[in-house]
């Protein structure tokens, strides 16, 4: 596979949310196997290549996801680890309850999310909504059990998870399951009990409290580890002589991301074992200057 990246930019007007952002970005990719990346996280640097390696050894496979660790401010503070389950079928039975994938971690092959309607606009469960539309067409799903991705966080983030409308969305999404025979009444009931109670009923500092309770803890060594894992430069060691398939990273950026973070992210997508050799970034809206120094930067690299 080529080591050059084309960098594709491409300029929505105004903004139409994450989710459309999104849809326009995979639409534009060319290659078959997809990765999503979001414009204020990390990737580690072998991500990608065990990705690969999955979707070479399980023809049948159409989402690969992973583990992320979630640091606040740099990412030698990591706060928790958000584990998902591995398997397939371990996956569709945690769909029931709650996402079973971390968005920001996924490689798909294309023409299986098309297959069930790509990402549609479903306030901050776009991609919920979507992995729910691929089980009921019978794809197939894996995470990885290795942290792919480093994820920024903080108390705003979790406070922001909850309110009227983010409680409505999930709450529609809920009565979706339910009625394509996804989840029992029993399950339903207690699926939106759980949601208001977290969402409605609680204030934000109890709701930090919780999101952080929810996670898995890290020990020193762990740490040790994830960080090792970000700052060893692991193109000597890894992926030489092997052939993997070519692929593309579908990411979006609007005014309200920060632009020393969407440096970092878009730099950790090109320092990997195995880089993309296409890059497709929807630009949503009108973004500050800041941002287009970044955009500049590298489009002058690549």
């Amino acid at each position: 596979m080529t080591d050059t990246i084309a960098f594709n930019v491409i300029s929505i007007r105004n903004n139409v949310g994450h989710g459309m952002a999104r849809r326009a970005s995979i639409k534009n990719c060319k290659n078959s196997l997809v990765a999503v990346m979001d414009a204020d996280d990390i990737c580690l640097p072998t991500r990608f290549e065990k990705q690969l390696y999955r979707f070479m050894e399980d023809k049948e496979l159409s989402v690969v996801g992973g583990q992320i660790a979630e640091f606040i401010g740099t990412t030698d503070n990591i706060s928790g680890i958000r584990k998902v389950p591995y398997d397939h079928k371990s996956i569709c039975n945690f769909m029931k309850k709650r996402c079973p994938f971390n968005q920001m971690t996924v490689m798909f092959r294309k023409s299986d999310v098309e297959k069930a309607g790509g990402y549609k606009d479903w306030y901050c469960e776009e991609d919920y909504y979507l992995w729910l539309r691929m089980m009921r067409k019978n794809c197939r799903f894996e995470n990885v059990p290795d942290v792919l991705v480093n994820v920024r966080v903080g108390d705003a983030m979790s406070a922001r998870r909850g309110g009227v409308k983010y409680f409505l969305s999930e709450y529609r999404l809920q009565k979706y399951m339910l009625q394509k025979n996804i989840i029992t009444v029993p399950q339903y009931v207690y699926n939106v009990l759980i949601r208001f109670v977290g969402e409605m009923a609680v204030g934000k500092r109890l709701r930090t409290r919780l999101f952080r309770f929810f996670r898995a803890r890290v020990s020193e060594e762990e740490k040790k580890i994830l960080i090792k894992n970000e700052t060893e430069n692991w193109k000597t060691v890894c992926s030489e002589g092997k052939k993997f398939p070519p692929f593309s990273v579908a990411m979006s950026v609007y005014e309200k991301d920060n632009a020393g973070w969407f440096d970092k992210a878009l730099s950790s997508i090109i320092n990997q074992t195995v880089r993309p050799n296409e890059i497709v970034l929807v630009v949503d809206g009108p973004v500050p200057e800041s941002i287009h120094t970044v955009i500049e930067k590298y489009q002058a690299l690549l």
